[in-house]
């Protein structure tokens, strides 16, 4: 995403979910005016301390993930990298609605998300279809969607998807997969789907 911005001219890219500021650092250095958010205090903390370190600039929040305090159409580029799924389907589908509001016309949003192919299941209990809570996961009794493709595509009915790929976790004893997606916001005339092979 960040090439295809950069080619374009486009510089404002939201990072939801931004941790301890991986991509948000990356972005920055990049030349991109960057917003951070996340919901725990100790990550914006930390995002903020790594930016300062690298004497680079962010807007760093602590905003929920279904929140995106902006006006529509604000940002050129999204990014939520393993953190919208920690949820129901429902609010799921809430924030990526949410998200295709915040997007510009061509905007780009890159989303990385748990697939159902993951075998880490043994110890979860399923909460809806799909929806998998596990007590014994470090960050407690969170809510974990795990989507199959059809429902990626479901999802991001409203976007033009230009990739979409199953990954396995290669830093996972478990045997993780999860989904990479980049797609598109498209023109308001409506442009077709993009068909993905």
């Amino acid at each position: 995403m960040a090439d295809l911005l950069l080619q374009e001219g486009r510089r404002r890219v939201l990072d939801i979910g931004c941790g301890v500021g991986r991509h948000t650092i990356y972005l920055a250095a990049s030349g991109f005016e960057v917003t951070a958010t996340d919901n725990a205090p100790a990550a914006v903390s930390a995002c903020r301390r790594n930016l300062q370190e690298r004497r680079l600039q962010a807007q760093v929040l602590e905003v929920e993930m279904t929140e995106i305090p902006f006006p529509d159409g604000y940002f050129d580029g999204v990014v939520a990298a393993q953190v919208i799924h920690h949820t129901d389907v429902t609010t799921l589908t809430r924030i990526i609605d949410l998200i295709h509001q915040k997007l510009g016309t061509g905007g780009w949003f890159v989303w990385v998300t748990a697939s159902s192919r993951n075998r880490d299941l043994s110890t979860a209990r399923e909460i809806e279809p799909g929806t998998w809570v596990d007590e014994n996961r470090r960050e407690g009794p969170v809510p974990h969607h795990y989507c199959t493709e059809q429902e990626i595509r479901s999802l991001l009915s409203a976007y033009d998807v230009q990739s979409l790929e199953e990954k396995l976790n290669e830093y996972s004893q478990a045997g993780t997969f999860h989904w990479c997606v980049i797609a598109r916001k498209p023109d308001v005339g409506g442009c077709s789907r993009a068909e993905i092979p």
